[in-house]
């Protein structure tokens, strides 16, 4: 493979170009199932597949393709200026072995040719984007084709379709169509063209990077921190503690994953937006617009995706996701994905050496984020040595890096590709996405309502106070990461409902039902079902002494001892608002599932 001139030399941070593109690809390789990262790279088994399918540039070809096709959906663009559609039928009348200037194009419509270039860096309607040259005929160095999977050189397409160019790389001035000549061309055809002279409209900003090829740039920027802190560290640097390099690299690589976040869920959001087919995730219908935005699009022809698409950056903007409390909440907008139980299996699958359930990775998670809020907030200072900074080294920095890049691509892995439905084509091996939205919970048997975790969720959200959902919630998630956790099992009836079956020695059970709703939300034990199902008497007596501590339920164990444990306590709101409840809760369930008494 030729590696183009213009990716030879650093760019404007120092960074070889061609590396980090390479890097980028890698990026792309994962998203798509190519490549796995968890304790360094490798290549899955559909990797070597694509290896033996697609030779040489091919390979990198098809890659994008598949990249772009999960995360670029395609969508109908209106231009509301039209002095855009202009341009664009003016280029429709160049033909072949002709050629006009980014300038030209500006006066034709009176804009500014810096303009009219941005335009059709970011526009993929311009079907004779190869025949705008610059002002000497030349071919813009930054000339790139619409279509990404085009590599072939753009001169030797204008070459064969008649236009020649001198030794120096001019095209033939005899074939080149002016402003005045367009405007003919167009008068011809009956085409009116916008009047000239309005107010200039400010020019297309520069292509974004897509959401995860700019997370992993960020992170570059975050390794390149170490590899500084290291060598000063050679250098014995005593000015400043180069240590201090590690905790801005620590800092960096968290504000890039909650800056991926909010790009990646606005970007499945508006995927969502601009298909009305696919069925959406309860808390995506649940989204407000303003009335000024419905306006826009609905009485001014406003592109939806660029409406939406502003909306949700300002609605995100006031958000942090770097809890994982959090990312999970935000991912709910766009799926319904047990997000780190399918992350957890994810990782898994890529190292069966060092497996990791749900709760090891909101674990880290919580770690790491904790201490870049003390890196922040307090200088790092150690609680432990008051005065100082808590020691930090470039391998832990590294570590984590290396940690939140692999979470980020197992998440992506989790979430699917951003619409369902995809098909495989003849060009390659697409693999069919999950559906992963779901509509309005489905009607059962006898009118009923089959609740789902997602329709849960929003009502504990919507139904619940502050406190009692915090409870809740704690409880909720404390089930799936349990080693003994078997299955949630959600209820049909008006409000949704959960219950939680765990394996207790040889038999399941339903430990416990959470039951929401607008008039209150409760928390049940089921003594009954675990009586049922094998616990024994002592276990059972622990678990309701350890739970009696609770407000109202001081005679919880005389009260299910003379019903011989066959009863359903519901703890009530009023116990579950107290910043103590979860705690204790889950510190009784702990010591009841492992039928351990701690020491």
């Amino acid at each position: 493979m030729t590696i183009p001139a213009e990716l030879r030399g650093p760019n404007a941070h120092g960074q070889a170009r061609w590396w980090a593109q390479l890097g980028f690809r890698t990026g792309e390789a994962a998203s798509i199932g190519w490549m796995t990262k968890r304790n360094g790279w490798a290549i899955t088994e559909a990797g070597i597949r694509a290896l033996d399918d697609f030779e040489g540039t091919e390979l990198y070809q098809e890659m994008v393709r598949q990249y772009r096709a999960r995360r670029l959906p395609p969508q109908v663009r209106v231009y509301r200026d039209p002095r855009w559609s202009s341009v664009l039928q003016a280029l429709e009348r160049l033909e072949p072995g002709y050629w006009t200037t980014y300038g030209d194009l500006a006066a034709l419509v009176g804009m500014s040719a810096q303009a009219v270039g941005g335009f059709m860096a970011e526009s993929t309607d311009v079907g004779s984007a190869h025949r705008v040259l610059q002002s000497g005929g030349r071919i813009s160095q930054q000339f790139r084709w619409p279509d990404p999977e085009r590599t072939d050189d753009p001169r030797e397409v204008l070459e064969k379709e008649g236009l020649t160019f001198d030794h120096a790389g001019r095209a033939d001035p005899q074939r080149h169509i002016t402003a005045d000549r367009l405007r003919a061309m167009l008068a011809e055809d009956g085409v009116a063209l916008p009047p000239v002279g309005g107010p200039q409209p400010p020019p297309p900003p520069d292509p974004t990077p897509a959401a995860f090829e700019q997370f992993q740039q960020n992170l570059q920027y975050a390794r390149q921190l170490v590899d500084g802190g290291r060598n000063l560290e050679r250098l014995a640097v005593g000015s400043f503690d180069v240590t201090d390099l590690y905790r801005a690299a620590w800092t960096q690589a968290v504000a890039a994953l909650d800056h991926w976040v909010t790009r990646e869920i606005v970007d499945r959001a508006v995927a969502l937006a601009l298909s009305p087919e696919v069925r959406r995730p309860p808390k995506f219908s649940n989204l407000s617009i303003p009335v000024e935005l419905f306006e826009r699009v609905h009485h001014h022809d406003e592109p939806l995706g660029d409406s939406f698409r502003a909306h949700l950056e300002k609605h995100f903007s006031f958000m942090t996701f770097q809890n994982p409390e959090k990312i999970k909440e935000g991912f709910a907008y766009v799926s319904t994905v047990n997000l780190w139980v399918k992350v957890a299996e994810v990782l898994t699958d890529q190292d069966a050496r060092s497996p990791i359930t749900a709760d090891g990775v909101r674990t880290r998670l919580r770690e790491i984020a904790w201490r870049r809020n003390n890196i922040a907030h307090t200088a790092d200072h150690d609680p432990q040595r008051p005065g100082q900074k808590a020691p930090i080294t470039a391998a832990e920095a590294e570590a984590t890096i290396e940690w939140l890049e692999a979470m980020a691509i197992a998440i992506q892995q989790a979430l699917g590709d951003p619409l369902p439905a995809m098909t495989p084509d003849a060009a390659g091996e697409l693999r069919a996405a999950p559906v992963t939205a779901q509509a309005e919970p489905a009607t059962g048997p006898r009118g009923k309502r089959a609740w789902d975790e997602p329709s849960f969720l929003q009502a504990v959200e919507e139904y619940c106070p502050a406190g009692v959902r915090d409870t809740l919630l704690a409880v909720y998630r404390h089930a799936e990461s349990h080693p003994s956790f078997h299955e949630y099992y959600f209820g049909e009836g008006e409000y949704p409902s959960v219950t939680a079956w765990f394996n207790l020695g040889s038999d399941k059970a339903s430990v416990w039902s959470i039951y929401t709703g607008p008039a209150k939300s409760v928390l049940a034990v089921n003594f009954g079902s675990i009586r049922s199902h094998g616990a024994s008497r002592e276990r059972m007596t622990r678990l309701a002494e350890r739970l009696s501590v609770l407000p109202r339920s001081a005679h919880l164990r005389d009260q299910l001892e003379s019903a011989d444990y066959g009863k359903y306590p519901s703890f009530q709101p009023e116990a579950l608002t107290r910043p103590e409840a979860r705690e204790v809760i889950i510190t009784a369930l702990n010591e009841f599932l492992t039928g351990e008494t701690p020491r």
